[in-house]
């Protein structure tokens, strides 16, 4: 067996274009990865001749391997610099990640989260039956405010930038735009058209110039003395990985939640009755919580992981055979298949939020990653799109604004707009 080691810069644009825009495509009709991925299941042999792992057992088995299978793949992706997503075990790494979970450890996101969403309600109820972009009108600016005290004194000067005005709502936008557009080239991959590419790199810079000019207010802020490379590749790192990829997984899980109209008003039935206390009310919120989860199993913002092969080696498909992997090879990753796979996700195609997943708990959270490179803000992320769900159940009945045009308009595989209305005013 061999594994595949396409290598799209060697495309001609014409090709690379038609392959971006199969992989777009195939990011938008999650339901055609699933049944590729259920074929893959099937017959784990045909897969590991391409390098393919779709059984949860295989992709478990990779991403437990860091040292064979090495997240280094991402690295082209990262045009605002290195990151903790794309390193190899080791004393950088370490040192990184102790930084992020101190960092972490000093948020309150779900008190952010909600106030910021109650904020944004009172707004949008004003509109009445207006459209609104769910994007940039609510979710966006949710997960900012979560997670931007993440640098301390020195977020507003993050945000606004060396010598801004800190109040500049203009300035808060271009700035999360910049983070969108860099996030978005981690999704798009090598396979990203020149132009797409470009651009992400000229964000790339410009959040890299806007970290550089206040390194010394989150050097002051973080009460840390470590070398400016280091402040810097962190704080680049912490303002861009976390935001855009958090907002938009809000948005599929609302649009994989609109699909569900039988669940959509359950959940907003289970809202009412919970009244005034919909907020405080820890059981509701757990529920909400676990609705969160199997939303975005259904519909992960990754649903293929891609894997550096450094030396030769081999990954067990599952299957009676293993994949032989030739060194300076890529794996990929089938997570939306392991997400469903049978063996260990009893009757996977259930929409089921409140499934026992018993000794497979870790692969529940498969779309965050899984093992020791898991990804350490998951709670963080899922307490903020459960946050943001709590305050659209409160509202009128949501519907997607079909009446405008489009709906949902895509910027390659990220959603980019996502134009909604409320039915009617409570």
């Amino acid at each position: 067996m061999k594994v595949s080691t396409g290598n799209p810069d060697a495309m001609p644009p014409g090709l690379r274009g038609l392959s971006y825009g199969v992989f777009c495509w195939l990011n938008r009709h999650i339901t055609v990865l699933r049944g590729i991925g259920a074929v893959l299941r099937l017959w784990p042999s045909l897969g590991g001749r391409f390098g393919l792992a779709a059984r949860a057992s295989a992709v478990k088995g990779v991403l437990t391997r860091p040292r064979s299978f090495s997240n280094r793949a991402h690295a082209p992706n990262l045009v605002a610099g290195d990151y903790l997503i794309a390193m190899d075990p080791g004393p950088v790494y370490d040192a990184d990640r102790a930084l992020l979970k101190t960092r972490l450890a000093a948020l309150n996101v779900q008190a952010g989260a909600d106030q910021e969403a109650q904020g944004r309600l009172v707004e949008l109820r004003q509109l009445g039956e207006k459209p609104f972009d769910l994007i940039d009108d609510y979710l966006m600016w949710i997960a900012f405010h979560a997670i931007q005290p993440v640098f301390g004194t020195a977020a507003s000067e993050v945000a606004a930038g060396a010598g801004g005005d800190v109040n500049d709502r203009g300035l808060q936008r271009q700035y999360l735009l910049e983070i969108r557009y860099v996030a978005g080239q981690l999704l798009s991959g090598s396979l990203a058209t020149l132009g797409i590419a470009r651009r992400a790199e000229v964000c790339g810079d410009s959040l890299r110039a806007r970290i550089k000019g206040v390194s010394g207010n989150i050097r002051k802020a973080w009460s840390v003395s470590s070398p400016s490379e280091f402040i810097e590749r962190n704080a680049v790192g912490l303002a861009w990985i976390s935001h855009p990829v958090t907002v938009q997984s809000g948005a599929l899980v609302v649009q994989e939640l609109l699909s569900r109209p039988k669940v959509y008003r359950t959940l907003r039935a289970m809202a009412a009755q919970t009244g005034d206390r919909v907020w405080e009310d820890e059981r509701f919120r757990d529920g909400v919580r676990d609705h969160v989860l199997e939303l975005m199993r259904f519909r992960p913002i990754f649903p293929l992981l891609a894997r550096d092969v450094p030396r030769d080696t081999e990954f067990e498909t599952g299957g009676r055979r293993n994949a032989q992997c030739p060194g300076g090879g890529k794996v990929a990753l089938l997570s939306i298949a392991a997400l469903f796979d049978p063996r260990v996700v009893s009757d996977s195609g259930r929409f089921c939020p409140h499934r026992n997943w018993g000794h497979e708990e870790g692969l529940r959270w498969l779309m965050f990653g899984y093992g020791h490179r898991q990804c350490p803000a998951k709670n963080h992320a899922v307490d903020i799109l459960t946050s943001a769900l709590i305050g659209l159940l409160t509202m009128p009945e949501l519907r997607l604004a079909r009446d405008d045009g489009r709906a949902i308009t895509y910027d390659g595989p990220l959603m980019s707009r996502m134009r909604v209305r409320f039915a009617e005013q409570a």
